[in-house]
């Protein structure tokens, strides 16, 4: 299956924009994913690579909005944040049926992320609105469903299964069961964690129909995400280094 690589500019913020992009290139990524505003500065900047925009809508006027800036900015896909957890099952229906009869006016791509605080918080929650949407797609982060369920996801099944047919893009970061990131992915002590969130990831690919390419983002975050050491908060992992192990593990695990 054709899998293709992006780096969240997120953790890169230290650096000029230009320096950002150029380190990507030099890394042999596919493209970035970053918040749409800086995927049109990134354009205005003469950046041409492939670029996936994340919106972070909380109204149907954020999302149209937000569909309209990818759109100029020329982005492969575009990740949603959609909503808040808190949001009553009648207000998150009408926000996600609005929603994507937009997406499917524009013809763009669009996934909306499972992640802590949105409308898809829970496996329970975006299950309930996977069957109620069909098609509903998903930027499928599942780290977060670890930390929010305390678990490895394994009495998760159904909605996990339901979940993965749906994805259409993918956050390789791996989780534990009191949080979004384990400290580092190639540490002895976490190697059950990846090679558990890496056998969920090979159900997402094998799901990809023929024809189509799986996005990655192997998308670790810096502090408060990476852990530090409480004296001096320093970061105990290099991020950069820990996502290119990430990409460069599930290249070889796929042969891609």
């Amino acid at each position: 299956m054709p899998v293709e690589f992006y780096k969240a500019l997120w953790g890169m913020e230290h650096l000029p924009l230009p320096e950002a992009l150029r380190w990507v290139e030099e890394h042999e990524y596919v493209g970035i994913e970053t918040p749409v505003d800086t995927l049109l500065a990134a354009r205005e900047a003469g950046f041409e690579g492939k670029g996936i925009a994340l919106i972070f809508p909380t109204s149907i006027e954020e999302f149209e909005d937000g569909l309209e800036k990818s759109r100029r900015a020329a982005a492969t896909k575009v990740t949603v944040h959609a909503g808040k957890d808190f949001w009553t099952e009648e207000a998150a229906d009408d926000f996600f049926r609005r929603a994507l009869q937009l997406a499917a006016a524009t013809g763009q791509e669009v996934n909306f992320e499972t992640h802590r605080g949105r409308l898809l918080y829970t496996p329970a929650s975006t299950a309930a609105f996977l069957v109620k949407h069909p098609t509903l797609r998903l930027c499928a982060d599942f780290s977060h469903w670890s930390c929010v369920c305390e678990s490895l996801l394994h009495d998760q099944e159904d909605a996990l299964a339901l979940a993965i047919s749906r994805v259409g893009h993918l956050h390789a970061r791996v989780g534990h069961e009191e949080g979004p990131q384990v400290p580092d992915p190639r540490a002895e002590r976490w190697q059950g964690h990846t090679e558990h969130f890496c056998q969920i990831w090979d159900r997402v690919l094998a799901q990809v129909p023929d024809g189509e390419t799986l996005t990655v983002d192997p998308e670790f975050g810096p502090p408060s995400y990476l852990w530090t050491d409480p004296a001096d908060e320093r970061p105990l992992a290099n991020l950069l280094e820990v996502c290119n192990w990430m990409r460069d593990h599930l290249s070889a695990r796929w042969k891609v």
